[in-house]
């Protein structure tokens, strides 16, 4: 990376798959001056750049950044975040829903917030003078702004200001497995997202009409994305369980956590499984070969299995079955203790990725 060249990462806008497609890695690179996200006490290091005593300094420095959408940006935030008490336990009154989030004065205005170089979820609440002196410096710098709903053409945009090269073809780095879309979500729910964020949405109209004033010939583009799911599996499995992302009985993951950490980093380090749909398909397998082992011919393993075969496809099969144990636990709490037995991790239970697993024997 070009040591004059600044990127602000604010999150969810896209900004791993930037810094991981201009440094030509794997993952995103450590924080630093050159790379302005969140560092290790959730704190954003972006604090300085906005402060308009340091206009000078920074005038040597092409400095670039994508914004998003406000309304979709929050919805991304609020289901990547959810299960992640590293995340959610910086919120003083944990948020019992999606209503809740937006209401949270911590959660509001969080754009203009990071800018200004406060904490996620910090108490101060970002103020009409955050945004001035926001726009101050993006006006006086100027600090280049791209649009996320506008990603490919945004990259283009910045390599002419910059000179970075992109690749033809980019991997998207981070995706939610399970969120719903900006269209999916009520009235309701938007026009509080509108009435909580007014600052980040002025930030962000301002920033949509000066990259619709661009001249087309800046921002003409011939970048493409891969975008897969799969890609993501491991990545996440590597910190936290599968089943967080689809299964609310956070009893059931918590009594079962060393199972689910043995057998993820079994698949990984012993089976040696790196592409992330193979692993959903193992991981799916074992587990339900597991549960068979010691639930067999019970009503829970039954429900699981019929839920398992309800879809073809991994990750869904994923979701299938935590919805599947999610109703079971509901259904039957008269006998749910007999089913909070910590399960056993065995490897010979473990669905060999080359053969047909226990459940393709059972059900062709």
């Amino acid at each position: 990376m070009n040591d004059k060249n600044i990127f602000i990462h604010i999150p969810k806008t896209g900004g791993t798959t930037i810094n991981a497609a201009m440094n030509n890695t794997s993952w995103q690179t450590e924080v630093g001056f050159n790379y302005r996200h969140i560092i290790a006490d959730k704190t954003s290091n972006s604090g300085d750049i906005f402060d308009p005593k340091n206009i000078e300094k920074y005038k040597a420095y092409s400095i670039f950044m994508m914004l998003r959408d406000p309304i979709d940006r929050m919805i991304s935030e609020y289901y990547f975040i959810k299960e992640r008490k590293e995340f959610t336990d910086l919120i003083r009154n944990k948020p019992k829903d999606f209503k809740a989030y937006i209401k949270s004065r911590q959660t509001q205005n969080y754009v203009v917030n990071f800018l200004k170089g406060r904490r996620m979820y910090d108490l101060h609440t970002a103020k009409e003078q955050d945004l001035k002196e926001v726009l101050e410096v993006v006006q006086k710098l100027p600090i280049h702004m791209g649009i996320f709903e506008n990603f490919s053409e945004s990259l283009t945009y910045f390599s002419a200001n910059t000179g970075i090269k992109w690749k033809k073809n980019i991997d998207v780095k981070r995706m939610t497995f399970k969120r719903p879309k900006s269209d999916e979500i009520s009235n309701e729910i938007r026009e509080l997202i509108i009435e909580n964020n007014q600052l980040d949405i002025q930030l962000y109209n301002y920033a949509f009409k000066k990259f619709n004033e661009l001249n087309p010939k800046l921002i003409k583009t011939n970048i493409s994305f891969t975008k897969d799911k799969y890609n993501h599996v491991i990545p996440y499995c590597a910190k936290w369980c599968f089943f967080e992302f689809c299964m609310d009985n956070k009893k059931f993951i918590k009594q079962n956590l060393e199972y689910f950490k043995t057998l993820t980093f079994f698949l990984i380090n012993e089976k040696g499984i790196r592409d992330g749909k193979i692993f959903t398909e193992a991981w799916n397998d074992s587990f339900l070969n597991t549960i068979s082992t010691q639930f067999p011919n019970s009503d829970f393993e039954k429900s699981l299995i019929t839920a398992f075969n309800n879809s073809n496809e991994p990750l869904e099969q994923t979701n299938e079955i935590a919805k599947a144990l999610d109703l079971f636990f509901n259904e039957h709490k008269n006998k749910a203790n007999n089913f909070y037995k910590p399960l056993v991790f065995n490897s010979n239970q473990v669905k060999n990725p080359s053969k047909k697993g226990l459940l393709s024997r059972l059900f062709g």
